[in-house]
């Protein structure tokens, strides 16, 4: 009993720090580089010897303009559509200990439209913007402090790791070089800090989560510096039955303004709060899971495009190389 009240101390500690600390950021809008939603940052340790492999497919629409928390007619007109296809990989190295790569490719869209003449002679243009490809690599070292148990409900798991630059961010177009936040790479290199906590009620198929990841980028070959980023996710996920699963999370993101030319840019900072609800199935060493996106909250700085939906689906297999022992 002593052993499970700790744990849930410490795991109602960790959903203060995943609230409270990211308070003092803001987030970053529009196309931005990354997928919302990648299973293997928002997971435990992976066991020992054990080979998880997982797609994950994600498409963001985004119609709605903010102007700090108000809802505005954008004066571009602007719309945009962004594809994500996510490939994960995670094994467990030692007893507690996992290594996570991950890699994305993008397709962006984006669309501006403004109006020319006077009076009835007035007539829309609409010019359209493409960028696709890779994007950068992520390395992520987990390992786990404590592991959720039918005697010790709380699991505990803490990371470090890196994105590398390997994905374009110099494609152009007619000539003309796409922004920062078209393009499928940062251009430079991110140090990323990670956390994961969850608290299990094993009789009744109930889990509460919270998780939170830090990424701080480097400058770019462009003298760029996008802001620093935090995501935290609160949730809970129930199982029914023997197969299926739902999950509800509450996803916030924040980021400080991006860096350029010897000052922070307008339009680049802001804090976004979204619930996504899931449902999932399991079956031996395969699953499955579809999820959706739903604004809740927007405070950006300077006028901004913002998500209106993202939906997504995934799909994982784990391979065993323990032998069964």
């Amino acid at each position: 009993m002593k052993r499970s009240f700790h744990g849930l101390t410490v795991f109602l500690l960790f959903l203060m720090l995943v609230v409270i600390v990211p308070g003092h950021l803001a987030a970053q809008g529009c196309c931005s580089v990354g997928a919302s939603s990648l299973s293997g940052f928002e997971s435990g340790v992976q066991t020992y010897r054990s080979l998880s492999l997982s797609l994950n497919y994600q498409f963001n629409s985004l119609t709605q303009a903010y102007q700090g928390t108000s809802n505005v007619e954008d004066p571009l007109m602007r719309t945009a559509e962004v594809a994500y296809l996510a490939f994960q990989a995670e094994y467990g190295l030692t007893q507690g200990v996992s290594l996570l790569a991950s890699v994305y490719f993008s397709d962006k869209n984006r669309e501006i439209t403004v109006v020319s003449g006077q009076g009835i002679g007035q007539f829309p243009e609409t010019a359209k913007f493409r960028a696709s490809g890779m994007g950068d690599i992520s390395l992520l070292v987990k390992y786990q402090v404590a592991r959720a148990t039918v005697t010790g409900p709380f699991g505990l798991a803490l990371g470090a790791g890196a994105s590398l630059p390997t994905g374009s961010s110099s494609e152009e177009q007619g000539g003309a070089r796409l922004s920062i936040d078209l393009q499928p790479g940062t251009g430079a290199a991110t140090l990323i800090a990670w956390g994961y906590s969850e608290y299990s009620l094993v009789e009744s198929g109930l889990t509460f989560f919270a998780g939170a990841m830090y990424r701080y980028a480097g400058m770019n070959f462009d003298s760029y510096r996008i802001g620093d980023e935090i995501m935290t996710n609160l949730g809970s996920r129930k199982s029914i039955g023997e197969f299926f699963s739902v999950s509800l999370i509450l996803r916030s993101r924040y980021a400080m303004k991006d860096f350029a030319e010897n000052r922070f840019l307008i339009g680049t900072g802001g804090t976004y709060h979204d619930l996504m609800p899931g449902v999932g199935y399991g079956d031996g060493p395969s699953a499955a899971r579809v999820f959706a996106q739903i604004p809740l909250y927007r405070n950006v700085r300077g006028i901004q495009m913002t998500s209106t939906y993202l939906l997504g689906a995934e799909y994982r297999y784990t391979f065993d190389f323990s032998g069964g022992e």
